[in-house]
């Protein structure tokens, strides 16, 4: 529905900062708006930006696992109902 709307129309100037994340990716995008008018015959706009340093997913967490009282020997808790003594 905004497709026709101008950023000025959202009060996005030169020198604004958005930011657009894709959460699916794990991916986030810094735009910086810079107006120019130094832009060749029947160019309206120009997209310029940084190589990212390293391309491709972020490397995954290792998985946690469930450790008792910091112990990773496998040992499991009792589950004994007779009374102690």
């Amino acid at each position: 529905a905004n497709n026709h709307r101008k950023l000025s129309d959202f009060g996005i100037r030169n020198g604004a900062r958005l930011q657009a994340d894709d959460f699916l990716q794990d991916y986030t995008l810094l735009i910086n708006v810079l107006h120019s008018e130094d832009l060749e015959k029947d160019v309206e706009f120009e997209v310029v930006g940084d190589t990212p340093e390293r391309i491709g997913p972020k490397p995954s967490e290792p998985t946690s696992r469930n450790i008792s009282n910091g112990s990773d020997d496998g040992a499991q808790p009792s589950t004994s109902t007779g009374k102690q003594q």
